[in-house]
């Protein structure tokens, strides 16, 4: 989703028929405006920051809501932290690499591996609908001090 601006982002809720509320919105434009990948406390410290009046359980209903419309996408890292970041459309798709020491997260397209994936699902007549690749090591940083 590449919408710009508080009107257009009260348009995309109406469209969607969700209540543009205050807190939603600060939400989705913190997402959008936001190259890492959040969890819902880093959300709400930020939004805290920013004096945004907003509560951890509003952070979290809000996310579910942005996830179930699509606006947001849920990652699982496989450290139990749920993170956040925008959802892309097809044409912007990336895969991720994390790092087990720091946790830094790399995002990384190939189409190489996109059409690898492609080849092997319909080698099993499989219909590919979505893929989330998710790479786990050390980042360079973390791999010199080994």
């Amino acid at each position: 989703m590449t919408t710009h601006g508080e009107g257009s982002l009260k348009k995309v809720f109406r469209d969607n028929q969700l209540k543009a509320t205050p807190q939603r919105l600060d939400v989705l434009k913190l997402l959008m405006t936001c190259s890492e990948h959040l969890d819902a406390e880093e959300i709400y410290q930020r939004l805290l920051k920013k004096k945004k009046n907003v509560s951890r359980a509003t952070i979290y209903r809000t996310l579910e809501v942005l996830v179930e419309h699509d606006f947001v996408r849920k990652l699982d890292f496989g450290d139990g932290r749920m993170r956040y970041e925008q959802n892309q459309s097809p044409d912007e798709h990336h895969d991720h690499m994390v790092c087990q020491v720091c946790g830094k997260v790399i995002e990384f397209y190939n189409p190489k591996i996109e059409d690898l994936q492609e080849l092997v699902a319909q080698k099993h007549d499989f219909v590919m609908l979505s893929h989330t690749m998710h790479i786990y090591g050390l980042c360079s940083e973390c791999a010199e001090g080994q």
